[in-house]
């Protein structure tokens, strides 16, 4: 099976533009319909969104190919109409590789928020004021950290550059003279052409696992102490809003933990570890190529269409083409997010 660049570019573009388009649109949406009570949350959207659009900006301007060869998984770049030098290109595939690093961390803080105003017990004062900057570096340090891999341990070598040579022309029609990439080729032959493992990337996809697999467990326990907490909210709740405001909060939440487990986590996992146990993935790994520049696209659904003041208003966008009367705005009764209760 072989991938052309012009079909790689059109998956690109789509992905970039509806990336842009919805979250801009959740940006403007959460600035002007967010619920009043909604504090710092909004905030978070927003550094989230935003930074969605970086990553698919970045996404298109590298255009990886991303595949899994024998004991080498890697991210490939062309450069062959890369108008600027190859130590640029390098610098920018380790970019996108960083903000490979950033996801997992703000998805698992998107999580640590929700659990933290389900549980009402004032732990939202933790995302306020001094606290507020410690949340947005930590994803920031998880980029540094996949970048410092891919600029350090995964850069071309002799070795590895021999090893994907015939897969690389044979699945995207590029020589290895026009292209950049990330790699980590587990078990690199000895003087005598024998398979030893290289434990410095053994090393690295340790530190690579760990930083996935830590922001994975907070997402799963925050994720299910909060369907917990709905749970009991939905059974004890006071008044038939209350339910439904509940209810679309729990609809939203299994969504928003669909996204990036089946878009995200499992795809890179799988690709990380197979060729660690000697399984060649082969094609299939250019379904992670797809679902990596698609989830910043389709991150912002979730929020827009769940959550009714959003989804309201996001019709209301479009009133003016529908000639109808605009949709009842909704009563601003949200208390799940208010600030009084974090104090």
């Amino acid at each position: 099976m072989k991938i052309s660049n012009e079909l790689n570019l059109l998956l690109q573009c789509s992905s970039l533009f509806f990336a842009i388009l919805f979250n801009s649109i959740l940006i403007y949406l959460i600035i002007t319909k967010s619920p009043k009570k909604m504090g710092n949350y909004k905030v978070l959207m927003i550094y989230f969104s935003t930074f969605s659009m970086l990553f698919a900006v970045i996404d298109m301007i590298v255009r990886p190919f991303i595949h899994s060869h024998g004991n080498c998984f890697f991210m490939i770049m062309s450069i062959k109409d890369w108008p600027f030098s190859e130590d640029l290109a390098q610098i920018a595939i380790s970019v996108l590789c960083g903000c490979g690093g950033v996801t997992p961390f703000l998805i698992a803080i998107h999580f640590i928020y929700r659990f933290f105003a389900l549980e009402r017990k004032g732990r939202l004062r933790y995302f306020s004021g001094k606290y507020l900057i410690f949340w947005f570096i930590i994803p920031i340090l998880g980029g540094v950290n996949w970048f410092h891999l891919s600029w350090f341990y995964y850069r071309r070598n002799d070795k590895t550059t021999e090893y994907i040579r015939q897969t690389v022309l044979e699945n995207f029609g590029l020589h290895m003279n026009e292209t950049v990439y990330s790699a980590a080729f587990f078990y690199p032959p000895d003087d005598q052409g024998v398979p030893q493992l290289d434990w410095s990337i053994f090393i690295s996809y340790i530190i690579l696992s760990i930083s996935m697999a830590l922001p994975f467990t907070i997402m799963v326990i925050a994720g299910a102490m909060s369907h917990s907490k709905i749970k009991k909210l939905l059974e004890h709740g006071e008044c038939d809003y209350t339910k439904r405001l509940q209810l679309q909060l729990y609809k939203a939440l299994v969504v928003q933990t669909f996204l990036p487990v089946f878009l995200f986590f499992l795809p890179l996992g799988a690709l990380f570890t197979a060729p660690l146990f000697h399984v060649d993935i082969g094609s299939w790994s250019y379904v992670t190529t797809y679902l990596y520049a698609l989830y910043p696209a389709v991150d912002p659904l979730p929020i827009m269409f769940i959550v009714q003041e959003y989804r309201l208003a996001f019709y209301e966008l479009f009133d003016c083409f529908r000639c109808t009367v605009p949709a009842a705005k909704v009563e601003d009764n949200s208390t799940m997010y208010r600030e009084s209760e974090a104090v």
